[in-house]
């Protein structure tokens, strides 16, 4: 009998750890769906369109976002997310080349802040995308403003 309670157990332990989203807890979870991140292909993503954005050639974060990205920050500490991957974007004005750089200028912006409240440098890989993979029509001037943005992707 004490055997199959044991067995019954484990089984149970097993189930419970395949049905498990990835490798973030309830806790993380909830925080990623309080800050309005979504599951995207590569994991937990927050698009920053409506909270971050940039003006034209530029890498200044706006106070009001730099608060935004303080209290993710400290979220996240306080749950125990780390390993984020920041994703710099521009728009299609200008040199490909110098888009990237400004994207990747854009990201490591956003990274200060969050290193500034608490993350250690080494829980963040910034990449420069520059105007690879737009979210908006870059014909318009809306659309644009909407491209000049940093995501920001937690693992799952």
């Amino acid at each position: 009998m004490r055997v199959l309670i044991v067995f019954l157990c484990m089984l149970t332990l097993t189930a419970c750890q395949l049905f498990q989203t990835g490798k973030l807890n309830s806790e993380q979870v909830a925080v990623l769906q309080k800050h309005g991140f979504y599951m995207s292909d590569e994991g937990w993503e927050f698009g920053m369109a409506a909270k971050v954005l940039f003006e034209f050639d530029s890498d200044n974060i706006a106070p009001a976002s730099q608060q935004t990205l303080a209290n993710i920050t400290h979220d996240f500490l306080d749950v125990g997310i780390s390993g984020l991957t920041l994703e710099g974007h521009t728009d299609d004005y200008g040199d490909p080349v110098y888009n990237v750089e400004l994207s990747e200028r854009r990201a490591n912006a956003v990274a200060e802040v969050m290193i500034n409240n608490g993350m250690p440098r080494e829980n963040i890989q910034v990449r420069g995308i520059g105007d690879a993979k737009p979210i908006a029509d870059n014909s318009t001037l809306s659309g644009r403003i909407e491209n000049r943005r940093v995501t920001i992707i937690v693992a799952n």
